[in-house]
């Protein structure tokens, strides 16, 4: 049965043996920097403006992921919902749709007619470029608006020590690296808590991926590749429950794809070997990638 009545001029349809259908408002509309299509969005912890890396230290967050500020107008929650009644979606240059978890949904403070929405940047939009951020809510979708996640342009060098226990002490952090926080070493524990991305020299002059309990990531030697030849990032599937993936040489001049994946992260990059001092250290150049994954 359905009942049709009017009510201040407005038109209310109500199934009661079926789904809610919700009053007719305007659709969300997103905000845009002035003469632009550019998203008028900010980091929620740093207030500042894109780009902005998926993965950032200046976080609040356990699990150092961006929160974006999204600002809106016809966004009015009805009385009882929360967050939840709200969606967001991203879509990248190869026109590929992700969702982006929505974390809260309130008015601006003394701008009663102004919405801020924040969602959480998923792994999958790292170093991404421009991006088309949409809402919806009540099954009216916004306007698309523009937002730009940071891409590392240029490889960044490190060295691993081989994995080795010395007058007592275990170099672990010496001999492992995080492309996730890019670093390693004491001063990355506050912010990789002992989970890493590599390590060196657990196999002689080896590089292996599998630390963690939830470890389901994969590397895999490209072959000889210098980072101006032309070359496709190939599509390392991770492995669907924890295993331990084999180790593989270090060898200078190739190149490598690593794909981390446990159950916080998500991440793909690409390294190569400088320099082996065999038995002691490896210098490698990386840089963080987007996933070459269609989803």
């Amino acid at each position: 049965m359905k009942i049709l009545f009017t009510t201040c001029g407005l038109v209310v349809l109500i199934a009661c043996c079926g789904n809610w259908v919700y009053p007719q408002t305007p659709a969300p509309v997103l905000l845009t920097q002035e003469n632009s299509p550019r998203a008028a969005a900010v980091d929620s912890v740093t207030f500042t403006r894109d780009p902005l890396a998926v993965v950032s230290r200046d976080n609040l967050s356990r699990d150092r992921r961006t929160r974006l500020i999204l600002f809106g107008i016809n966004l009015d929650l009805l009385p009882g919902e929360n967050a939840s009644a709200v969606t967001a979606r991203a879509r990248d240059s190869r026109s590929r749709s992700y969702n982006l978890n929505v974390e809260f949904v309130g008015k601006v403070p003394g701008l009663d007619s102004v919405t801020q929405i924040v969602a959480r940047l998923p792994d999958q939009l790292a170093q991404a470029g421009d991006v088309w951020i949409s809402v919806t809510l009540h099954g009216q979708t916004s306007n698309e608006v523009i937002f730009n996640v940071e891409v590392q342009t240029a490889p960044r060098t490190a060295t691993l020590l081989k994995r080795a226990v010395i007058n007592g002490e275990d170099n672990y952090v010496d001999a492992t690296f995080s492309f996730e926080h890019g670093m390693n070493g004491e001063q990355a524990l506050p912010f990789t808590r002992n989970d890493w991305d590599i390590q060196f020299g657990n196999f002689p002059d080896s590089f292996h991926v599998t630390m963690v309990v939830d470890d389901c990531s994969r590397i895999q030697d490209m072959g000889a590749l210098n980072w101006n030849d032309a070359f496709q990032v190939p599509v390392l599937t991770a492995y669907p429950v924890p295993t331990s993936d084999p180790p593989v040489k270090a060898i200078v001049g190739h190149m490598y794809v690593v794909h981390t994946k446990d159950s916080e992260t998500d991440l793909y990059a690409l390294f190569r070997v400088e320099a082996l001092d065999p038995g002691k250290s490896v210098t490698i150049s990386w840089k963080s990638v987007q996933t070459p994954e269609s989803n």
